[in-house]
């Protein structure tokens, strides 16, 4: 492996670590720690900004593993030309790479739904409930959906990153 192939292999794994590890962090650490804080507004508060702190970083990586995943095939003689190749698709790893080429194009509209749409949707819903009144059912409800999309776009981001294993060590037998 040369150094540049061994550069960008690295920059994808470290990119994928951080941003599922972030990821996973928001989830089981901050999100509990945000709802246990008086009032509960300031828990949203601060649960508001660190998502958006992390939404910039996370867009960052997103393109790092995109542009890394894209070089780190071509490192390994699977470019563009193969795609065209009979029975590319059909074979182990290009089943594996269509898998995970449909689960990334999946998680990279998820996340901008939840980013860009439903996440400022939820935020200008909970700013026009009255501070110490409980908010409406249908703005429970849009919480409720967030947090699901963001658990499913988390699930999904490990199973891009088991079949990024399986690319790369095979598929278990």
């Amino acid at each position: 492996m040369s150094i540049w192939q061994f550069i960008i292999v690295m920059m994808h794994v470290f990119s994928a670590i951080i941003w599922i590890g972030g990821a996973i962090f928001l989830a089981i650490v901050m999100v509990p720690v945000a709802r246990g804080m008086e009032p509960p507004a300031i828990g949203l508060l601060f649960l508001r900004k660190a998502a958006l702190r992390f939404r910039g970083i996370a867009w960052v990586l997103l393109g790092i593993l995109v542009v890394s995943g894209v070089a780190a095939l071509e490192g390994r003689g699977i470019g563009l030309g193969r795609f065209a190749e009979d029975g590319f698709w059909s074979s182990e790893i290009g089943t594996a790479l269509l898998v995970k080429i449909v689960l990334v194009g999946i998680l990279l509209v998820m996340s901008g739904v939840h980013d860009f749409v439903l996440g400022p949707r939820l935020s200008d819903l909970m700013q026009q409930v009255p501070k110490g009144q409980q908010p409406p059912a249908s703005t429970v409800t849009a919480r409720t959906r967030l947090i699901m999309l963001a658990r499913l776009n988390l699930v999904v981001a490990i199973a891009v990153a088991v079949i990024g294993l399986m690319l790369v060590r095979g598929v278990p037998s």
